[in-house]
């Protein structure tokens, strides 16, 4: 198995994208650590032959990061791989945007990035090696009209991808990041009134396998990127939509009136 001795840290894995990296790399053979886990959650991983280390951080300071770190040092011994899954969503158009929400979706999705990043960088770092994997968003570079906030925050995680590849690359470190689209709930996470991406329930008809993906299937593109096949693979950006970004219209006869 690809991560036999490994220990990776996943972000937020107290949601369903959390849970299905977690159970990923617990298959693959990986000791977990844990964000917020359920209780539920770490007994599959457990039940999977994992060792698991549930974690309750505060990733928005240097000091709260830097104390997770230690305290993984001193039950797993190190991080190898870094899952950041930040991924809350605030729904809000930029015309009503609150100061609260405003440095909340920064704090939560791109802060605490940067934060991790660096601590966590300058942890593997000690040991020439480690794999950092951010799950972020097709929004990033394509505007919801719902979630401007989320937006803007993806864009930062995005931009810092790439900083981090170049940045710790010398110390044996590579950077890559996840373009997550058109997952089952996306439609209904970020429909809006303003923007006709996820209008009619029509987001299916837009993936070219007609079918929306899954937190599974984002799973197992995380894996790769964590993995040594992945070595030569440094600050790039793999969308995973199921080629739902690529859409440019209906042809005439189906579905005129969500005709961008």
């Amino acid at each position: 198995m690809r991560f036999d001795g490994k220990t990776v840290y996943v972000t937020q894995a107290d949601t369903e994208q959390g849970e299905a990296l977690a159970l990923r790399f617990a298959q693959e053979g990986a000791n977990l650590v844990l964000g917020d886990a359920s209780g539920d959650l770490v007994k599959k991983v457990e039940e999977k032959g994992a060792r698991v280390l549930n974690v309750h951080p505060d990733l928005s300071t240097f000091e709260g990061a830097q104390a997770l770190v230690d305290e993984v040092k001193a039950a797993l011994g190190r991080i190898d791989v870094l899952i950041y899954n930040n991924n809350t969503v605030v729904r809000t158009g930029l015309e009503n945007l609150s100061r609260d929400v405003f440095e909340s979706q920064l704090n939560d999705n791109a802060r605490t990035g940067f934060v991790l990043t660096r601590v966590v960088g300058d942890h593997m770092a000690e040991y020439h090696s480690g794999k950092i994997v951010y799950v972020s968003s097709i929004h990033a570079d394509k505007p919801t009209g719902s979630a401007v906030m989320y937006s803007i925050a993806k864009g930062c995680i995005n931009m810092l991808c790439k900083e981090t590849a170049i940045f710790y690359g010398p110390a044996g470190i590579q950077a890559n990041l996840i373009e997550v689209g058109a997952i089952k709930g996306d439609d209904e996470k970020f429909v809006s009134e303003f923007s006709p991406l996820y209008a009619m329930g029509y987001m299916e008809e837009r993936i070219p396998r007609r079918k929306a993906g899954t937190n599974e299937e984002i799973a197992g593109v995380a894996a790769f990127l964590a993995s040594e096949d992945a070595n030569f693979v440094n600050g790039a950006s793999l969308r995973a939509d199921g080629g739902f970004e690529l859409f440019y219209g209906f042809r005439a006869g189906k579905g005129e009136k969500v005709d961008e």
